[in-house]
């Protein structure tokens, strides 16, 4: 009977060993401390999920600190097309995202319906010919009481936004506006007074960019928020041609900013060659687009810009191999670009400027 008694043991906690994995483990990565929240992921809205742990009550997780969320079961490959979405390889994401959301069910379903829209988003933002596609899919998708609802509706204005649809971009980001979270509330008057300055509204885009800045900003969030908010300020500055105030406030933008704000610090290395650039500082200014490149080639806009005044202006500080280099990258890179189109033969034109350069270092 002992014998038997210890083989029952035995049996019984071998069973209770494989079946303990068995229970659903979906983990939530957060923005603000990039730990995990793990469990069993249970009701979803527009502002956060909850997540039941193994023991103890639900966590009421923010939507809008949610970095990531991986689901107990999901295919590995999932996790791959998630870093080809994060390296730009957006074909290649799209290709397993689609594949994987036709034998998904529930949940992961939904989920996987915002990733193909968004990776859609992104390429748009690249290519003008993905645009209909992506606002298809993110139309249909921010229908959804879903945590990624607002950053879908982000998307949806900035796709607008390139579209030239400026009125649908308009009530986009209002939308966005609406969401319960300041530094949503920031972005979406943010986005406005990027889409103003696009139409050039210098004095909307200075009213937008000011009420942006005008709040505090006490989380990470926020104070990446502000920082965005006072580049569109010099940017609007830039556009006065009030080029030392708008150099100014960028120079204190890229002094008190993180690098891990990666949009905010790219485009004030843009904005900061500009500034350089109208003083004749060719020099300093190319030195000032190279950040972007080397620092922060994630941001494909600032990138393509970055390169697209390297290619204009490094063959008139004596570095003709940089400007063709810049070139180069450019066309490969980002064939559908504006800034290809605007490139034309930018580097020929570069040379004319070699003498007031030379005056002006003088």
């Amino acid at each position: 009977m002992t014998r038997k008694l210890f083989f029952a043991t035995t049996i019984v906690g071998a069973i209770t060993f494989t079946v303990s994995p068995l229970w659903a483990i979906d983990i939530v990565t957060l923005k603000s401390t990039t730990k995990q929240v793990q469990g069993e992921i249970g009701a979803i809205n527009k502002t956060e999920v909850a997540v039941k742990p193994r023991t103890g009550d639900p966590i009421k997780v923010p939507a809008n600190d949610i970095a990531s969320v991986k689901w107990d079961g999901e295919p590995a490959k999932l996790n791959i097309a998630r870093g080809n979405e994060d390296r730009g390889l957006f074909d290649q994401a799209l290709e397993t995202y689609s594949e994987v959301h036709k034998d998904a069910i529930g949940k992961l379903k939904v989920h996987l319906e915002f990733l193909i829209a968004r990776t859609l988003a992104k390429q748009a933002l690249e290519d003008a010919s993905k645009i209909d596609d992506a606002v298809k899919k993110l139309e249909a998708f921010s229908k959804n009481d879903h945590f990624a609802h607002f950053e879908a509706v982000s998307y949806l204005g900035q796709v607008y936004a390139v579209k030239g649809d400026f009125a649908k971009s308009q009530t986009a980001y209002e939308a966005l506006g609406k969401a319960p979270w300041n530094d949503f509330k920031m972005a979406s008057k943010i986005a406005v007074g990027r889409m103003q300055l696009k139409q050039n509204d210098i004095s909307g885009a200075e009213k937008s960019f000011g009420e942006a800045a005008s709040g505090k900003a006490d989380t990470d969030a926020e104070k990446a928020r502000f920082a965005e908010a006072q580049v569109g300020k010099a940017a609007c500055l830039v556009k006065q041609m009030k080029i030392d105030e708008g150099l100014k406030l960028i120079d204190e933008v890229i002094n008190t900013t993180s690098v891990d704000e990666t949009r905010a610090m790219a485009e004030a290395y843009i904005i900061q060659g500009d500034c350089l650039q109208a003083q004749q500082k060719l020099k300093e200014a190319a030195i000032a687009y190279l950040h972007v490149p080397v620092l922060f080639p994630k941001e494909k806009s600032a990138h393509a810009e970055a390169l697209y005044n390297l290619a204009k202006i490094s063959g008139a500080i004596g570095q003709p191999d940089r400007a063709a280099e810049a070139r180069e990258d450019l066309i490969s890179q980002f064939p559908n670009s504006e800034w290809v189109k605007k490139l034309g033969d930018a580097p020929a034109a570069a040379a004319t400027e070699e003498k007031p350069a030379e005056k002006s270092d003088k």
